[in-house]
């Protein structure tokens, strides 16, 4: 292959890199987005998403999916109101997104005399 992971993708209809569902998406999508129209390129970030959002009352069937730019699923998502619909992690008690955690492992030796003194 020659890098263009779209092209290859859509002519083989297999790849060890992609998902068989969004290879099934490209190329029903004719590997674009299906929100912008533009042509999935190698590098670029795609998401599958619910056409309409299981949050209101969308099924998780595939006629109901479509792959979309990370940045045009983001933009569709505060559009559709769906991201409401759903708690984030930090909201329902877990820690903050940006929230440091500092963790030190503590290794201990398995042979006498590579102890730390």
């Amino acid at each position: 292959m020659d890098g263009n992971l779209t092209y290859w993708s859509l002519r083989l209809r297999k790849s060890p890199e992609v998902k068989q569902r969004v290879l099934n998406l490209l190329k029903r999508q004719k590997g674009k987005c299906a929100r912008c129209g533009l042509t999935f390129k190698d590098g670029d970030k795609w998401e599958v998403d619910h056409i309409i959002p299981t949050v209101k009352g969308g099924k998780d069937r595939y006629d109901n999916l479509q792959l979309l730019h990370d940045y045009c699923h983001h933009a569709k998502t505060e559009e559709d109101g769906s991201r409401e619909g759903r708690a984030r992690k930090w909201e329902i008690g877990a820690e903050e997104p940006d929230e440091v955690k500092i963790s030190r492992p503590v290794l201990k030796t398995s042979r006498p005399g590579d102890g730390m003194a």
